[in-house]
């Protein structure tokens, strides 16, 4: 038992020495209160500059991996006296005194810093698109930038997300984990404007204090937020083409004062546009080879509105009060026109033609409360607690006729659906942070989650006259509950200079019910996982190191695929829950290697149960086809990637990223055993030229090949995007841009299994070729030497969502 507890002890809390580690560490103040954002530098006994730093919130700086010397300390901010120290002697850990600065009495004239970041940065656990520094991202929506991301695959179809070959994607906005469904939140990121994000995090390796839902990790979007005092913002305007016209508007304002701050935020989409979809089957195992072949034309319109909202208060120098409120609404409405051809016997040729009235909207509101404190200089609480409502709410109308050989409508039939689903949320959290000194850092916490929804969907046949009748096979009314606890600890510690290692445990407990009015408990599942992390980088030299990682991750199903419902999409083909999926378990390991710009690492990835949308499933006696979610009995990765940089000249930059996969996937029993293996390929470019003038222009490329899904396959598809850009004075730019030029990036899927009876094909086109013209201003004054404020941390602010 000792040597247990001895084993729990090492992984979460390694704090055993810090023998040849120096640290330098202090505060800064002005006159009243702690300064963030003062510049501090370490400067040798020739004042040459060997470190520089930026103070936190707290007023706090800390020099690490210090070699034994004589140095001299600066601090300076402007508006503010600059302050430089004696030659000081360090040969051991040092806490400088208090250093307060004094204002200075001659005024200032506006400052302006411009720097660009690079487009992909690959941090420590996370890889992240700075979306501000991207030429062709401008007027894009988020889920476009998202599409254009190293190892990030958008499935439009099935409103999925991966992340190098995994799905079961988590989406957090602001550090707040968004809750609705995520067919739902593909919807939305697909009209929220990209003009006020600031960056976009892929975080494959989580650390214990993330929610362990989402095998392929967290992206986690911020967005945009300002620290200087006063009041300022931005609007943006943009007109595009795809299939139709394009149009979207968007702005921000902020203001911020001593104590208090608040912004809001609003962006307005209205998109029309062409779809096509296509789907063929053949039966296999029959003596005549039947098939069906299903074509539409769908013209859509949508029109999207995403509105976010925040105050802030400081009611102590230690202390931020927040509130967050956030409106969202997406009206889609489509009209097509279906044909289905069925050739299921040598004599037998039928032909339908159906006319599609859907309108399909989504609103919601969430507001959220969240007080963040420090207790002590090394104690920190948060505590914050959100309440979400969103309603779905989905008619459709399908007018069927069956068309002879001389092109009349012989027979008609009308169906009617109606569908309307709303959704309550109520999350509790609270997050302590102990740092006991400057190498070991400790986090724990404990979240709770209850979620309701009820899923109402009704279907009527139409009987002639204004007399109609509900059919029960589609039909379906239920009601679901689920309520997730979790609690975790993880510890940080730098045991020597050159060593930073992360361990943490998370446990989750879930319970899930589902019913419907003919059965009470058609899911009654209750379930506990822990979930281990453990992280370790050693720095090799300056910008040299080497990182080793472990994460156990769940993937839980969603609604849409537990539901026990039916949906149409053809006269024999159509989509359904499975009441029997299983929650997917991932172990992941990772290996990593950094040296300045080039970043490779390798990674496995076990994935028990692992959830696989879009499985075909043939009824061989009524010859129809069932799309629905199933588990596979496991599905292992292995993945490559392989990222660089490099500044070909002052002017021309490139970056690049690949990443080569290998899986093995083995699905059953649905009806048989099926094993399959795959290699794959997913790669992004992106070329930046700088021109006189203030022009710029960007030329990106994205491809991913053929990849696994289940029994299924989907076929390569790609994307080349080129923009150029124009700075109009210090505030304004003008972007014209187009993303896939060669018209490459459309949704394929196809099953060939024969031992399932299954050869199946599909194809959905989005129209994503896409030409823009935006137009963006900054507005008000961004004044540097204004920004006395100090808030709360970068995390807290992160929360006001």
């Amino acid at each position: 038992m000792f040597k247990i507890k001895l084993f729990v002890l090492a992984l979460l809390c390694p704090a055993m020495s810090c023998l040849g580690q120096l640290t330098i560490k202090g505060k800064i103040f002005d006159r009243q209160q702690p300064l963030p954002f003062a510049t501090v530098l370490l400067l040798g006994p020739d004042s040459a500059v060997v470190k520089g730093v930026m103070t936190e919130n707290t007023g706090a700086f800390l020099f690490e991996h210090i070699q034994p010397g004589q140095y001299f300390l600066s601090a300076s901010m402007v508006g503010y006296v600059k302050f430089h120290s004696a030659l000081m002697t360090v040969d051991k850990d040092l806490i400088m005194p208090d250093v307060t600065l004094e204002e200075s009495a001659t005024a200032l004239d506006e400052v302006s810093v411009i720097a660009d970041k690079p487009l992909f940065e690959q941090q420590t656990d996370r890889l992240v698109v700075n979306v501000a520094s991207s030429i062709t991202s401008s007027g894009n929506t988020l889920l476009e930038v998202l599409q254009k991301s190293p190892g990030v695959v958008v499935n439009r179809q099935s409103n999925s997300i991966a992340i190098n070959g995994k799905t079961g994607v988590r989406i957090m906005i602001n550090d707040k984990v968004v809750q609705m469904p995520l067919d739902a939140v593909v919807q939305m990121l697909d009209g929220m404007s990209a003009s006020n994000v600031e960056k976009i995090e892929l975080i494959t390796t989580p650390p214990a204090k993330y929610d362990a839902e989402g095998n392929g990790g967290i992206i986690h979007i911020v967005m945009k937020n300002n620290e200087d005092l006063g009041t300022n913002g931005s609007f943006g305007l943009t007109l595009g083409y795809r299939g139709a016209e394009t149009l979207g508007a968007n702005f921000a304002i902020n203001h911020r004062a001593k104590k208090t701050a608040w912004f809001l935020d609003y962006s307005w989409l209205r998109d029309h546009n062409w779809h096509t979809m296509a789907m063929a089957r053949t039966s296999v195992g029959s003596r005549f080879p039947a098939t069906v072949n299903d074509r539409s034309d769908r013209e859509n319109w949508t029109t999207q509105q995403n509105l976010n909202a925040g105050f802030e208060w400081k009611p102590t120098t230690n202390s931020v009060l927040s509130l967050g409120i956030t409106a969202y609404r997406r009206d889609w409405e489509l009209t097509a026109l279906a044909y289905d051809e069925q050739h299921l016997a040598a004599d037998s040729m039928r032909h339908t033609k159906t006319n599609i009235q859907e309108t399909n909207i989504w609103q919601s509101a969430t507001v959220g409360l969240t007080y963040q404190t420090r207790i002590n200089p090394k104690s920190d609480l948060n505590v914050s607690v959100d309440y979400l409502y969103y309603n779905n709410d989905n008619p459709s109308v399908y007018d069927n006729g069956v068309v002879d050989e001389h092109g009349n409508i012989s027979e008609t039939s009308r169906i009617a659906l109606s569908k309307v689903t709303p959704i309550h949320f109520l999350i509790g959290k609270a997050d302590y942070r102990y740092s006991p000194s400057a190498a070991l850092t400790i986090d724990a916490g404990i979240k709770g989650v209850k979620s309701g929804l009820d899923n109402d969907v009704v279907v009527r046949r139409w009987l002639g006259g204004d007399e109609w009748i509900v059919d029960p096979f589609f039909s379906s009314h239920a009601t679901l509950s689920e309520n997730v606890s979790a609690a975790y600890v993880s510890t940080t510690w730098q045991p020597e200079k050159r060593w930073l290692l992360t361990g943490g445990l998370r446990y989750e407990y879930t319970h899930t019910h589902i019913s419907t009015p003919a059965e009470q408990d058609v899911i009654d599942r209750k379930y506990g996982y822990f979930f281990p992390t453990l992280f370790i980088k050693k720095d090799l030299d300056v910008e040299k190191d080497i990182q080793f990682s472990y994460s156990r991750r769940i993937n839980r199903p969603t609604f849409n695929d537990m539901a026990p419902y039916v949906f149409l999409w053809g006269p024999n083909t159509f989509s359904g829950g499975n009441t029997s999926l299983l929650p997917a378990v991932a172990d992941a390991v990772k290996v990593g290697f950094h040296v300045k710009q080039w970043v490779v690492s390798l990674q496995y990835t076990h994935s028990r149960r692992e959830i696989n949308s879009y499985q075909a499933e043939v009824d061989t006696v009524s010859n129809t086809l069932t799309y629905r979610a199933q588990n596979l009995d496991y599905l292992n990765t292995l993945g490559l990637t392989n990222s660089y940089s490099l500044s070909i000249t002052p002017w021309w930059e490139a970056q690049g990223s690949v990443t080569v996969q290998y899986q093995v996937a083995e699905a059953g029993p649905v009806q048989h055993h099926v094993r399959k293996d795959l290699f794959g390929v997913n790669l992004n470019v992106v070329s930046i030229v700088k021109l006189p003038n203030d022009f710029a222009i960007e030329i990106s490329g994205s491809y991913q090949s053929t990849t696994l899904s289940g029994i299924a396959v989907y076929l390569p598809q790609g994307s080349l995007n080129a923009g150029v850009q124009k700075k109009l004075g210090e505030n304004g730019t003008l972007t014209l841009a187009m993303d896939d030029i060669l018209y490459t990036n459309m949704w394929r899927i196809k099953t060939n299994s024969p031992e399932n009876y299954v050869n199946d094909y599909f194809k959905y086109d989005f129209h994503n070729q896409y030409v823009r013209l935006t137009y963006k201003r900054n507005l008000g004054s961004r004044k540097i030497a204004a920004a006395k404020l100090k808030s709360g941390s970068d995390e807290e602010r992160r929360r006001v969502n």
